[in-house]
């Protein structure tokens, strides 16, 4: 049987990709200090789960297809331009303010606009999981991890 082109495509990009990323994950510098965790340990790990994950995807292509997957009939879906234009935009809109405005707030645009791609119309409760979550992942970077997000328009409120 004969493998399908898109997914065997897919499968050698992702592995490719994990490939790149572990192999530049060499050149970082080593860790200092007690823990000895250096810059290059998530993308050390990054790399090699996405090898196993192209390898595993690229297996199942040559070994009659994904799983599951009926590829003619996906043929037939068609593409929902609207769901695709909120992420879009909601990506865009992130990119553009998420200096200015600021990571909490840029975050929240972006996750209201993806929920709506989803179908959600509840734009307040959006609004407020959306602040909530950026807030705590602000929160764990910022506070944390030592690792600085950019405060924006709420720098003035915070520690």
């Amino acid at each position: 049987m004969k493998a399908p082109a898109g997914q065997l495509a897919l499968s050698i990009g992702i592995l490719a990709i994990g490939i790149l990323i572990l192999g530049g994950s060499f050149f970082l510098p080593a860790g200092g200090g007690y823990a000895q965790v250096g810059p290059g340990v998530v993308p050390k790990f990054v790399g090699v789960g996405l090898i196993l994950l192209g390898a595993g995807l690229l297996r199942e292509a040559l070994t009659g297809g994904y799983r599951g997957v009926d590829e003619e009939a996906e043929k037939h879906l068609p593409m929902d331009w609207r769901a695709f234009a909120w992420v879009s935009g909601g990506i865009i809109i992130y990119g553009l303010l998420v200096e200015s405005a600021g990571f909490v707030i840029a975050s929240t645009i972006l996750y209201v606009g993806v929920a709506r791609s989803f179908g959600s119309r509840r734009w307040i409760l959006n609004g407020v999981v959306g602040v909530l979550l950026a807030a705590f992942v602000f929160g764990i970077f910022n506070y944390g991890l030592g690792l600085t997000l950019p405060p924006g328009v709420l720098k003035p409120l915070l520690p």
